[in-house]
């Protein structure tokens, strides 16, 4: 199947299906932004499993290493949604995929000021589009040696 049997003969307007997996996607990064997944939440699952890992690790390290797998869950979430962004919707438009990342990440944080737990962060914000840019630079690599 070409590129244009899969996002009709307009590559401006795509399929509405190709939304399908970038609209599945924000839905999970929206919900990760819920205080379910607050830190005090994710200490209850992620820090037992540290300790288990490294089981001589203080009580900081441990703290600094949830720390850590939460600000890279916000790279690699990003990271995902401008791939999927590009590989879908906005096929040959990487500038606007990673516009509508950082569009997208500012609206997570802003939902984030209405949820007890949360707290929102112009650094999450910087670190989520962080994500979306090493997956440009990393589609760019890519494509150069293809």
């Amino acid at each position: 199947m070409t590129d244009e049997q899969t996002y009709g003969a307009d590559p401006a307007s795509p399929e509405p299906i190709v939304w399908l997996p970038v609209v599945l996607w924000a839905t999970v990064i929206f919900m990760l932004s819920t205080s379910s997944f607050s830190s005090f939440n994710t200490s209850r699952v992620i820090e037992p499993l540290i300790r288990w890992i490294l089981p001589a690790a203080s009580a900081a390290t441990v703290s600094v290493i949830h720390g850590l797998v939460r600000k890279t869950a916000h790279f690699v979430e990003y990271g995902v949604l401008f791939w999927l962004l590009l590989r879908g919707p906005m096929r040959g438009r990487p500038y606007t995929a990673l516009g509508v990342c950082m569009v997208y990440a500012l609206l997570d944080e802003g939902h984030q000021v209405f949820v007890s737990g949360r707290t929102p962060s112009l650094y999450d914000v910087a670190l989520d589009s962080t994500g979306a840019l090493f997956s440009r630079f990393l589609q760019a690599a890519i494509a150069e040696i293809a």
